[in-house]
């Protein structure tokens, strides 16, 4: 060929696209252990439960309710008026209400504190929330 490149030059290197994909993968696996590890340890109920749905694109919203009725989200203590104005503000950012919310209610809390943040959920229109279970094999 004259003056023209030889199609056995032409390449085309993956190297750096497959290295940043493996780099992207990695920090996806790192992130999602994050989430789960700000949680905070609670004895849930032991009971069957429903299969868990699908994941959804909302981002869920997890309420602790510790064994001396105290609520939290993330770790940070909250009075049950703060959890509401959080929930108001997060309603309020998004305009959109919040289906995804999970209640992980320690076994050996008091019915009490549940029964308040059920009232407090459904005046802030939160229609359909969860209660978090283990596994009865756990």
């Amino acid at each position: 060929m004259a003056g023209g490149a030889d199609a056995s030059d032409a390449s085309f290197d993956l190297t750096p696209m497959i290295d940043v994909i493996l780099l992207l993968i990695i920090f996806f696996m790192l992130s999602s252990q994050f989430a789960t590890s700000e949680l905070r340890p609670v004895d849930l109920p032991r009971e069957e439960g429903a299969p868990p749905a699908s994941e959804s694109a909302a981002a869920k919203l997890v309420i602790d309710v510790d064994r001396g009725g105290s609520y939290s989200i993330l770790g940070e203590g909250l009075t049950l008026d703060a959890l509401a104005a959080r929930l108001a503000a997060a309603q309020e950012g998004t305009g959109t209400r919040h289906s995804g919310v999970v209640v992980r209610a320690d076994r050996n809390a008091q019915s009490s504190a549940l029964n308040r943040l059920a009232e407090r959920l459904a005046a802030a229109k939160v229609a359909n929330w969860s209660l978090a279970v283990a596994p009865e094999g756990d």
